[in-house]
């Protein structure tokens, strides 16, 4: 199937796993425009972000649900230059790897961070907002206080996640 213009991986172990499987994969991908990736589980997100920007250089939406750390932020702004959309939703990642994605990738023009947990967020938030103010059309956030997903999250439950990777506030990410 080269032709595929979006993908959704709701659970891609097998992929994490085998790097030759996952770079043979998405070589043949080169139309794809959307990429989804979740886990249902609380892993490190761990999958080539290089080798989908060096195969994917049409993709312009790319959501993510999982752990991301500030290495997997700097490998999105290095091999990800082309992103408009991307969201986070229900994502773990720390208020630095926010910022790198607003400030780094050129031409990110919407921001989903909902239902995320992002550590030193309340210490930073006027930093993210002045970012996000001057480098993006949208930021899509919600407050944990009045958010009935946030509010509902069980702690320590994994299902929390398989039920919630389909919906997303942006209407191209979701599946």
């Amino acid at each position: 199937m080269p032709n595929i213009e979006k993908l959704a991986l709701p659970v891609p172990l097998s992929l994490r796993n085998e790097k030759n499987s996952f770079r043979f994969a998405f070589s043949q991908w080169k139309s794809l425009k959307t990429l989804i990736m979740a886990y249902n589980e609380f892993t490190w997100f761990s999958f080539e972000i290089r080798i989908v920007g060096e195969s994917c250089s049409n993709l312009s939406n790319l959501k993510l649900m999982g752990n991301l750390g500030n290495d997997d932020a700097e490998n999105i702004v290095h091999y990800l230059q082309s992103l408009t959309r991307l969201s986070l939703r229900c994502s773990f990642i720390n208020v630095e790897g926010v910022l790198l994605l607003i400030r780094g990738l050129r031409n990110l023009a919407i921001l989903n961070l909902t239902h995320c947990l992002i550590l030193g967020w309340y210490l930073m938030i006027n930093d993210v907002v002045q970012a996000a103010t001057q480098n993006l059309d949208k930021l899509i956030t919600c407050s944990e206080d009045d958010c009935q997903v946030c509010e509902n999250r069980p702690s320590g439950e994994h299902n929390f996640y398989g039920k919630n990777w389909r919906n997303n506030e942006i209407k191209e990410l979701e599946f």
